[in-house]
């Protein structure tokens, strides 16, 4: 534990000499600059072998593949992490970060829990490589021999995307340390169309911390084309959904540092000319004003595919307005609930789904959705005498690390299961937002688009029964 600490206070005072560190975080700086200036006393044995005799684990023997797998993906040159691990050098040097983050299970960030359900694309840490790392971390992080280094993994495969649609003109982050801006991106296509691939290249990939693609139906384009031409400058300011109210929009899909291209040839969701995509960006820029950005969204096509997919909103229609999701100002827990038989009345609201009102449908992939002062959620299936099955639960919310999750084992919803959406916020005093550096007072929350509102919304990706 003596070495971890002094690991720690390392890696973060070579950070503060890097100005690599994410904004807001000189506090850490200046604590290790007053430490006494020898911070390298307790430093790890450098060089090739470290303590590598005497160490049961070393970096090129047992923990390299796993850094490399789930860390080394983001922590790289010219990415958004703020420091590298491609190394042996480097992973030593920032093994002191390491153990905080592997210990609280914030890197690397996948929200949903294990318990609930399992996912394709997982990036979880699991439990034997958490347990290596930090007992490697504890003997002093040796580097050990490179001929004990594990073999390359398999290249990612190669996508022949159809589609290759940037950003309409660069834009430069007028905020910082977070920027929130959505684009109005033309579909192209003149003939129905599946999105059967996706992913987003970022283009100054340190400030890109994700992005969402909005499929908006030919309908709803002039609202989102007047939004943007409202706004000056490149795309139009946006936060938590694209705007222009209701539930026009699906997503189309999410991106994250680390997230790998998706292709699925039998399933994928229809585009019908006229369509337009806005691509809500996160950048988290040091400081506003720096380079311009112009992201593309990479997308592949299908004329035809055996299950189509449709991307659907589910929450209680009551909270989206009036005060029936309030949560009181300085109440540090409030819990708001919504279930309901969604086969009753699906053919209704959903046409496109291709689901009649009293059917069965496949639920694919599922996501949740909340502002800042979320804390916990979950999406459940209450089935008619039978066991309630979890399909995703996050127990730690964080606005900034949102996605969708793709079941390894989609569910079938049959008539008479109920599904259940949870939230639960934190609106008491010490979680408030800094503003000007002051903390604000909390204020009653209710559903809304803005920072200052909140929302409990689950999105899913469904079909019918094939």
């Amino acid at each position: 534990m003596i070495r971890r600490l002094a690991l720690a206070v390392l890696g973060v005072f070579v950070l503060g000499c890097q100005n690599s560190a994410p904004a807001g975080d000189e506090e850490g700086a200046s604590a290790a600059d007053s430490s006494g200036g020898d911070t390298t006393a307790n430093a790890p044995t450098s060089g090739t072998t470290g303590d590598a005799s005497e160490a049961r684990y070393t970096y090129y023997r047992d923990t390299k593949a796993i850094l490399d797998k789930h860390c080394a993906i983001c922590h790289r040159p010219g990415d958004v992490a703020p420091f590298s691990l491609e190394t042996g050098e480097e992973a030593q040097m920032f093994a002191g970060l390491l153990a905080p983050a592997i210990e609280a299970g914030t890197m690397p960030p996948w929200p949903p829990s294990s318990e609930c359900n399992s996912y394709e694309h997982d990036r979880s840490l699991p439990a034997a490589d958490r347990e290596l790392l930090l007992a490697w971390i504890d003997e002093g992080a040796a580097i050990g021999d490179p001929a004990d280094a594990p073999p390359a993994g398999p290249a990612a495969p190669t996508i022949a995307w159809d589609l290759d649609m940037p950003l309409p003109e660069p834009y430069a982050a007028t905020a910082a340390p977070d920027d929130y801006r959505c684009f109005v991106l033309d579909w192209p296509e003149d003939q129905l169309k599946y999105v059967i691939g996706f992913d987003v290249a970022p283009d100054v990939r340190p400030i890109v911390h994700h992005a969402i693609a909005f499929l908006i139906p030919p309908s709803g384009v002039p609202t989102y084309k007047n939004l943007d031409a409202a706004d000056d400058g490149p795309g139009y300011s946006c936060f938590g959904s694209p705007g222009g109210g209701g539930f026009s929009q699906q997503w189309l899909g999410a991106w994250a540092p680390g997230t790998q291209p998706s292709l699925d040839e039998k399933r994928g969701i229809p585009v019908q000319p006229g369509s337009a995509i806005v691509l809500q960006m996160h950048y988290h820029p040091m400081a506003a004003g720096g380079p311009a950005d112009q992201t593309r969204l990479k997308l592949k096509l299908a004329d035809s595919v055996e299950v189509p997919l449709h991307v659907i909103p589910f929450t209680n229609p009551n909270w989206l307005s009036g005060d029936t999701m309030k949560i009181p100002a300085g109440e540090p827990r409030t819990v708001h609930e919504f279930e309901v038989d969604l086969t009753g009345f699906l053919g209704d609201f959903f046409p496109q789904a291709g689901v009649k009102n009293g059917e069965p449908f496949v639920l694919h992939d599922v996501s949740l959705h909340m502002h800042t002062r979320g804390r916990r959620a979950s999406l459940e299936l209450d089935r008619a005498g039978a066991d309630d099955v979890c399909a995703l639960y996050i127990p730690d919310w964080d606005f900034s690390w949102q996605g969708g999750y793709k079941l390894r084992e989609p569910l079938t919803v049959q008539p008479g299961d109920r599904l259940r959406l949870t939230c639960e916020w934190d609106n008491s005093a010490a979680n408030q937002p800094i503003e000007g550096g002051v903390q604000v007072d909390p204020v009653d929350l209710f559903w809304g688009e803005g920072t200052g509102d909140e929302m409990c919304l689950s999105i899913l990706t469904i079909s019918p029964v094939h």
